[in-house]
């Protein structure tokens, strides 16, 4: 196979000044490469080559902003980049209105504002999206606010750990002293949250747009890779949605002054931009996980699908209060967890799912909250220290006492209930990296894995569900190699050689 019959088409922005109504009809913030950047001494063309050389294709620059702003953005449109005027928080209407004419005029071609100030509602942000001007309008929420309708505006949820491995000292007060091979390193990732989207709100791109500051995990003088800002782009994407670039201020500090490593990480991530892009068509394809899994809000779900992912369970997320008719054969397992009771509707299809063959893993929402799970007339069939087990006609259920209150050992209970030989991907001496699937075809699967730590030159075991006989890895570079699947009962396992920031394997 090519590298041509992996790659599909590249993304082309057709949008001229004079004619910014076709940013409305061309933009997609799930396709393009975004990034936040602060005007620097050099000339606005020689940033502007510095930002394609990252593989951008977006720029959003703070505004108001200065006459290098302006020129900035001037240089970005010439280049074929979208300059887009960030606002942020505003206080009044016609501020915001002043702002986006006089974005207009210095030639950006799209707004992006943070819900809050005189935007503090679903129904403003609507009505601000609604006005004429040939803009199209992103706009930052937070957790709270994921949910809201803004209309014609593209929601981007402003929320998200800075990934990578977290190494807390062992010793209160200092740094790392002692690796103790006991510990399992703690990793900061982010792909439940486009899970969530991707669930919650499929009609709409899933983007993320933390950005490297206290609310993401760095404070007090926390210093992260440069590299992590490739990790960033890449767990989105393999994800199925996108990430809106912020760069630490020593990366880009190291960047203006032509540091050797900050040039080299800033180059993978170019590379890997563009192979994102390129081949955006070929990645996101449907979750192949055959577990699924209820969501609320933020709050209530938000961890307990965080560490699923983070043990590669990567479930299918579906809105509690519109959970679909799940077939047995399909899904293994469906966890409904710390949510309120079902509706009648959707507790027929859940019991319907567990009477079928199903298996039911469900916690409640409150310690006085009521036991939903027996109304369809489930037997115990035995009683554990914090849960018990039901039989209900060929399924069961296992109930938890009390809500879920460590989501890290849920989802080990989870995988224990599941099967640890049938997860949906398995991965072995490899405690960086987290893997999920995705269907690639009625024969074909993709297993996408993101490591987040430091590249890893020894070999490990990945073993997928199904049976495959091929497996190919496709890297950043061009480079296409075969790896060795072997049959292990009704699954694969595939050998991966090495992997830098992530890999690509398609098993046919």
């Amino acid at each position: 196979m090519t590298r041509n019959a992996f790659t599909s088409s590249r993304f082309i922005l057709l949008l001229t000044l004079l004619c910014p109504a076709a940013l409305r009809a061309e933009f997609d913030p799930n396709s393009e490469i975004i990034g936040r950047w602060t005007p620097g001494e050099s000339t606005a063309q020689a940033q502007i080559e510095r930002l394609q050389q990252g593989g951008w294709t977006s720029v959003l620059l703070a505004w108001p902003g200065s006459e290098a702003s302006k020129a900035l953005a001037g240089a970005a449109r010439q280049s074929g980049l979208t300059p887009i005027a960030e606002l942020g928080v505003v206080d009044s209407l016609e501020h915001a209105r002043q702002s986006a004419a006089s974005a207009r005029e210095a030639g950006f071609q799209g707004i992006a504002v943070t819900a809050g100030g005189a935007l503090s509602s679903a129904q403003a942000l609507r009505d601000f999206a609604a006005e004429p001007g040939g803009h199209d309008v992103l706009v930052f929420l937070d957790r709270e606010q994921v949910a809201w309708d803004v209309g014609g505006a593209h929601p981007i949820l402003a929320t998200g750990l800075w990934p990578g491995v977290r190494a807390p000292p062992n010793v209160p007060g200092r740094g790392m002293e002692v690796a103790t091979a006991s510990r399992e390193p703690w990793l900061d990732t982010n792909p439940y949250l486009i899970g969530y989207l991707r669930g919650m709100f499929p009609q709409r791109p899933a983007v993320l747009g933390y950005r490297p500051d206290k609310a993401a995990g760095i404070s007090g003088g926390r210093a992260v890779p440069h590299e992590s800002v490739e990790v960033a782009l890449v767990e989105a994407f393999l994800a199925g949605g996108n990430c809106v670039l912020s760069l630490p201020d020593d990366f880009r500090s190291a960047l203006l002054r032509d540091d050797g490593d900050a040039v080299s990480a800033w180059k993978s991530l170019g590379r890997t931009a563009r192979f994102l892009q390129e081949n955006a068509e070929k990645i996101r394809r449907p979750n192949r996980s055959r577990i699924a899994a209820a969501a609320g809000s933020l709050a209530e779900s938000g961890e307990i699908l965080n560490l699923m992912y983070r043990r590669s369970l990567f479930p299918v997320v579906h809105p509690a209060a519109d959970v679909p008719v799940l077939d047995p054969s399909r899904v293994r397992g469906f966890v409904y967890a710390n949510l309120d009771a079902p509706s009648a509707r959707v507790l027929r299809r859940i019991f319907g799912y567990v009477q079928a063959g199903g298996l039911l893993v469900t916690a409640p929402s409150g310690v006085e909250s009521g036991k939903w799970w027996l109304a369809g007339g489930a037997s115990k069939t035995r009683s554990d220290r914090d849960r018990d087990h039901f039989a209900l006609g060929n399924g069961r259920i296992v109930a938890y006492h009390d809500p879920v209150l460590d989501p890290s050992e849920f989802a080990l209970d989870v995988v224990d209930l599941i099967g640890v030989q049938t997860r949906d991907v398995r991965l072995w001496n490899a405690p960086t990296v987290v893997g999920s699937a995705f269907q690639a075809g009625r024969t074909a699967a993709q297993v996408h894995l993101v490591n987040y730590d430091t590249p890893l030159d020894q070999g490990f075991p990945t073993r997928v569900d199904g049976v495959f006989r091929r497996a190919t890895v496709y890297e950043p570079n061009g480079e296409i190699r075969r790896l060795k699947a072997v049959k292990r009962g009704e699954a694969t396992e595939i050998w991966v050689d090495r992997i830098g920031r992530f890999a690509l394997i398609e098993v046919r």
